[in-house]
């Protein structure tokens, strides 16, 4: 965990790169075809995460990590940063915020009845999607506020599903096998269903961005495979961000 830690705390003293002053007004097309979208991810973007810090200190307890406190802290700082950013862009552009989203409450139910193995689950489920998600966001758009916006969110949220892909790994090694392989068939079913429901909510923002149904389920797979079959990545180097192909 001190790794993570470490992370954190650098990652939180990061500069703003964002080019606040080279914010343009969105084409009508950019407008109707992101507003929605974008709304909603903003929403999930800014929780609170007292469930997850209580759970976090319960298991901490329970297993004698620490850290696993302060480090929750600082991952859901860095979520609602991610929250401050795209609602700075929207307030810009005259976009409005929305106060809740069915999507959004299911998620929060999951997670506040969970406990903190099953909070995780749920979500690394929301993070390995956004980094689908934002590319496509990134190329739907000209504007270079919310494209540098994107790229920081990515490169950001890499690192949050390394962690978190992390802590369900040890999670699971504290299983039986049949509980463990019960657990990550369960975790694949619920990534599928949360991709079937993605797609059509957003499906103005994934289309414009390159992604028909077909390539956004395929690279929805390729991103849960990978960050679940790669190796730990070192820390404290920037993630390589690809742009979507039209598909």
């Amino acid at each position: 965990m001190e790794k993570w830690l470490r992370y954190f705390e650098t990652n939180a003293r990061r500069v703003d790169l964002i080019p606040w002053d080279r914010d343009e007004a969105l084409s009508v097309a950019e407008r109707r075809s992101i507003t929605k979208s974008i709304a909603i991810f903003q929403l999930g973007e800014s929780s609170e995460g007292r469930n997850l810090v209580r759970f976090a200190k319960e298991w901490g307890e329970r297993h004698r990590e620490p850290l696993l406190v302060p480090v929750t802290r600082y991952f859901i700082r860095e979520e609602q940063r991610h929250a401050a950013l795209l609602e700075r862009f929207m307030r810009a552009q005259k976009i409005p915020l929305i106060e809740t989203n069915w999507t959004d409450r299911v998620f929060r139910v999951l997670r506040k009845r969970a406990g903190y193995e099953l909070s995780i689950s749920v979500l690394v489920v929301a993070e390995i999607l956004a980094l689908v998600y934002y590319p496509a966001l990134r190329e739907a758009t000209t504007s270079p506020v919310l494209r540098a916006a994107c790229d920081q969110i990515v490169e950001e949220e890499r690192a949050h599903v390394r962690y978190q892909v992390e802590r369900i790994r040890d999670a699971r090694k504290r299983h039986s096998r049949w509980r463990a392989v019960l657990t990550h068939v369960g975790h694949r079913f619920l990534y599928a269903g949360t991709v079937l429901v993605v797609f059509p909510t957003h499906r103005h923002v994934l289309r414009r961005g390159g992604l028909g149904f077909r390539t956004f389920w395929r690279r929805a797979w390729e991103e849960l495979d990978g960050a679940f079959t790669s190796e730990p990545a070192r820390l404290g180097r920037r993630s390589p961000l690809a742009s979507p192909k039209a598909g």
